[in-house]
C-alpha cells in the first residue's frame, strides 16, 4: 500500500492545476509571470527573520539584541510600520517555533497562544498593506528536538515527520483562505546542505535547549546527512502536502542556489572528491534542484559591480551578469523567479549609498524578476546587513518604485 506521501507525491501535477483557478486576492502563477487579480504582479519586499518569534518574546536572542520582550515588540511593531509607510510589499520571515527553548516557551506549552499571537501578527502586517511570505523550515525538521537523527524527515512514521506534518497542517490551513499569505516557503536554503556529509560537524548547542535538558547531542553523524535525491523527493512530497491542504497559494522552495561542486558532491558524497561545476553544469542543477510542482523558482544573491572571484568558479564573471544568466534560464523553463535574498557584498554597510542594490533592481526589473526581498531590514542582530527607511533610503524609494510600478501600490513611499 502506498503511504500518504507517496500519494501526495503522485498528485502533484494535478495539484498544480488547482492553483490557476485561485480565488480573488491570490496571487497565481502563468508561465514565467505572477499575476494577481487580473494583472501582472511583480514586487519587492524584505527580510525580517525573526518577525514573529521576537513579536512573541520567543526568540533566544531577545535579552541580547533588544533588553525586555516588551522593547522587543516594539522593534518589530517598528519594523512594520517602517515597511508599509516606505511602500514594501511583504515580509519575508523564518517561520518555525526556532531552537528547542524557544518551541518549549509557547509552542509546546500553550499553542492556543501561540496561533493567537500569529493571528494578530498578520492582522497588525495586513493592516499595514503587507503580505507574508512563511519559510516554514521543513527540511530535515526539528529532528534535534524529537532525539532523532537528520535522516528521519525521509521516514513517514518518524517523530520528526509527524511533528512537521502538524506543525505545517496548522499553519497552512489556518491561512489557506487569507490573501495576507504571498505564497508559502519549504525552507531557507535547503539544497546548500545536499551531500554535505555531517560527521564530527556542530549541530545546536546545550544552551539553545531547554533548561535541565540532559543528553543533548551537539555532534553530527552520517545519519545527519540528506543527499540531493532527498531533497528533491522531499521539495515535491512537500509541495503536495501544503497543496492537499491550500489551493489558493503558490509554493517555492527557499532556496539560494545550489554549490559551485554540486555535481561532484553528488557523484562522490559521502566521501567527497572536490570539483567545480563548469557554468553549464551548474545552470542545469539549479534547474533539477526545484522540482516540480514547486511553482517559483527562488535565489539568493549578494553581489557588487565587480567579478566575485571568491564565490564562483566561472571567473571575471559580475554578479549582475550571473543573476541575469541565471534569470534567463529559469524563465526559458516557463517558471517565475523569486529573489528571496538580495544584499551587497561583503555587506550592506560596504556599499553604504545602496548603489549595487539600486542597480540590482535596476537590472533585475528589465529581467522581468517576478519578486525580490531585501535583506535584512530593522534586524540588529546582523547590524552590517540591516537596514531601516533612514539607513538607506535610496534603496527603499527605489524599490517603492519598483512597488508602485508593477505592484499595484499607488502612491505608496516616498518619490
Amino acid at each position: 500500500m502506498k503511504t500518504g506521501t507517496a500519494v501526495l507525491a503522485a498528485l502533484g501535477p494535478a495539484l498544480l492545476s488547482l492553483s490557476a483557478g485561485a480565488a480573488e486576492g491570490f496571487v497565481t502563477r502563468q508561465g514565467s509571470q505572477l499575476r494577481l487579480d487580473g494583472r501582472e504582479y511583480r514586487a519587492i519586499g524584505v527580510n525580517l527573520p525573526d518577525l514573529h518569534q521576537t513579536y512573541f518574546g520567543t526568540w533566544f536572542h531577545i535579552e541580547k539584541i533588544f533588553g525586555t520582550p516588551a522593547q522587543a515588540r516594539q522593534a518589530i511593531v517598528a519594523g512594520i510600520e517602517d515597511a508599509g509607510k516606505s511602500g514594501l510589499a511583504f515580509i519575508r520571515f523564518f517561520a518555525s517555533p526556532g531552537y528547542p527553548r524557544d518551541q518549549a516557551m509557547l509552542y509546546d506549552r500553550d499553542p492556543a497562544r501561540y496561533w493567537t499571537l500569529m493571528d494578530e501578527l498578520f492582522g497588525l502586517c495586513r493592516q499595514h498593506g503587507l503580505k507574508l511570505v512563511p519559510s516554514l523550515g521543513t527540511i530535515p525538521g526539528p529532528y534535534l528536538h524529537c532525539g532523532e537523527k537528520g535522516r528521519a524527515i525521509l521516514d513517514p512514521q518518524s517523530k520528526t515527520s509527524i511533528w512537521v506534518r502538524k506543525y505545517v497542517g496548522e499553519f497552512v490551513t489556518r491561512y489557506k483562505d487569507d490573501p495576507t499569505v504571498l505564497m508559502w516557503e519549504l525552507v531557507n536554503e535547503g539544497m546548500l546542505n545536499a551531500d554535505v556529509e555531517m560527521v564530527g560537524r556542530k549541530l545546536l548547542p546545550a544552551a539553545v535547549y531547554p533548561p535541565g535538558t540532559t543528553g543533548v547531542r551537539e555532534i553530527g553523524s552520517l545519519e545527519d546527512s540528506l543527499n540531493w535525491a532527498d531533497y528533491q523527493r522531499l521539495y515535491r512530497e512537500q509541495t503536495a502536502f501544503i497543496k492537499s491542504l491550500d489551493q489558493n497559494h503558490l509554493v517555492t522552495s527557499g532556496d539560494a542556489h545550489v554549490r559551485p561542486e554540486c555535481t561532484s558532491r553528488r557523484e562522490t558524497f559521502p566521501n567527497f572528491t572536490f570539483r567545480s561545476d563548469t557554468w553549464r553544469e551548474w545552470l542545469a542543477n539549479n534547474l533539477a534542484a526545484q522540482p516540480e510542482p514547486l511553482d517559483v523558482f527562488s535565489f539568493h544573491f549578494y553581489g557588487n559591480a565587480t567579478p566575485d572571484q571568491a564565490n564562483v568558479p566561472w571567473k571575471g564573471m559580475a554578479m549582475l551578469e550571473e543573476m541575469r544568466r541565471v534569470v534567463r534560464c529559469v524563465q526559458a523553463a516557463d517558471a517565475p523567479v523569486f529573489i528571496g535574498e538580495l544584499g551587497a557584498a561583503p555587506n550592506n554597510q560596504a556599499d553604504p549609498s545602496g548603489r549595487w542594490l539600486c542597480a540590482s533592481i535596476d537590472a533585475m526589473e528589465v529581467e522581468n524578476v517576478s519578486l525580490m526581498a531585501l535583506w535584512v531590514w530593522h534586524f540588529p542582530w546582523q547590524p552590517e546587513f540591516t537596514m531601516t527607511s533612514a539607513t538607506y533610503p535610496d534603496v527603499v524609494k527605489r524599490a517603492a518604485r519598483f512597488n508602485r510600478e508593477h505592484a499595484g501600490l499607488a502612491g505608496a513611499g516616498t518619490p
